[in-house]
């Protein structure tokens, strides 16, 4: 780590002495109506998703300003901070203004990038869809009009370029790594999501409260070539001071397709873990906004118990059965989409009306995980005659009675 100055020593002395209550677990569960206040809606940066996870929250009584006293949005502050805890936890990092400011400071930053440093802004989001990070080609330009700044102002930073061969994005809140929202960004599919979260666990365990206390984090976690686990950056959730003013969340609760599943497993985690979720989302939302309407649909699908075995690790490795019936149900086959990309179990059990298992049979075809059943195999030929002339709701149930029983062996998850 770079030579420490008095600043930063007293940076750390103010987080290590800072007093900061615990979020705890309410005695009664509170449950509210997602709408939009325009107190929630003041200083926003994203919208959908980020309105959602603001207005949890702030029934939680977060300060969603605490971490931002240190700066820790800034990417060089946030490499010092975590790697003064967590030594070697992110690949060298070094300020640009210190560097040049130094003795041949020029040509010093010149034979860094020979050897494998880039340069790279310390405020900004989204580089990696816009493949974007990389300013190294922009030196000269950023060099003719540099001013020194000091550690807490830096703009630029130079870090060392790892060889990825895997990228991924683990959630956490306190301590926490939230399951079923880890994601592969980039990379190879082999590779276990369970690895890189036990990794962040490990860079969880040597931070202190005062900076995991309340906060919901996105990691971008690097898995190199030569099998090493760095952190690339930390995505604090709150409300930023500069860049993209206004509260901010991981991107990944505004996507359009996952955002809604995403929002409606973070509010099954906050109920199960303080018992405080939301409950409904009002009429005006759901009318004026597709996402929400997808969410409330979500939401009321995770208070179903059998999700508590995934989502507390327990009877691993379990399988998840869901009626289909047909190939209309988009909400359910985004649902099946997501639980794979989270590596949420080992296999699917498809349940489909026998007309329509050709079709859904090709929406994934060559998928090993994921086994079609057509709801004929349950019954004999008269009782699939007596079952037909049944409402769509009430041959689900039948159907997953009797896929339970031929399933008894596996734990599941029916839908």
């Amino acid at each position: 780590m770079e030579r420490r100055d008095g600043i930063f020593d007293i940076l750390i002395r103010d987080i290590d002495g800072f007093s900061l209550r615990a979020v705890k677990k309410n005695t009664e569960s509170k449950t509210i109506e997602l709408w939009a206040d325009p107190l929630l809606l003041s200083n926003i940066s994203g919208w959908f998703g980020a309105l959602f996870i603001r207005a949890i929250l702030r029934e939680l009584n977060i300060n969603e300003h605490h971490v931002f006293r240190w700066r820790l949005e800034n990417k060089y502050i946030q490499y010092l901070v975590l790697n003064n805890y967590a030594p070697g936890c992110m690949p060298r990092t070094i300020s640009l203004s210190k560097l040049l400011y130094s003795p041949n400071g020029v040509s010093k930053t010149r034979e860094l990038f020979k050897k494998g440093f880039f340069l790279k802004k310390t405020l900004g989001y989204g580089s990696f869809t816009t493949h974007d990070f990389d300013k190294t080609a922009e030196f000269e330009d950023i060099l003719s009009s540099h001013q020194e700044t000091y550690f807490y102002n830096e703009k630029w930073i130079l870090q060392k370029k790892l060889t990825l061969d895997t990228e991924f994005r683990v959630h956490t809140f306190n301590k926490d790594i939230i399951y079923g929202l880890t994601f592969k960004i980039q990379g190879l599919n082999s590779i276990d999501n369970s690895d890189a979260e036990e990794f962040v666990k490990g860079v969880l365990e040597k931070l202190p409260d005062q900076i995991l206390q309340g906060t919901l984090i996105g990691w971008d976690i690097g898995l190199t070539n030569n099998n090493k686990y760095y952190v690339i950056e930390a995505n604090f959730t709150g409300f930023h001071p500069e860049f993209g003013y206004g509260f901010q969340t991981s991107g990944y609760v505004d996507d359009h397709l996952y955002g809604p599943i995403i929002c409606a497993w973070l509010n099954s985690y906050f109920e199960n873990k303080y018992r405080v979720s939301i409950a409904s989302i009002e009429n005006s939302l759901l009318s004026n906004f597709s996402f929400y309407k997808e969410c409330q649909f979500y939401l009321s699908l995770f208070r179903n118990p059998d999700f508590d075995t995934i989502r507390n690790h327990i009877s691993l490795p379990a399988s998840v059965v869901l009626h289909l019936g047909d190939a209309s149900n988009s909400r359910l086959i985004t649902l099946i989409t997501y639980f794979q990309l989270v590596n949420f179990v080992d296999k699917y059990y498809i349940i489909v009306q026998k007309e329509h298992f050709s079709k859904v049979n090709g929406l994934f075809k060559d998928n090993h995980q994921i086994q079609i059943l057509t709801d004929d195999i349950f019954f004999t030929p008269a009782q699939y005659q007596l079952i037909q002339h049944l409402g769509v709701e009430r041959r689900k149930q039948i159907c997953r009675y009797h896929a339970r029983s031929l399933l008894n062996k596996e734990p599941r998850i029916l839908i």
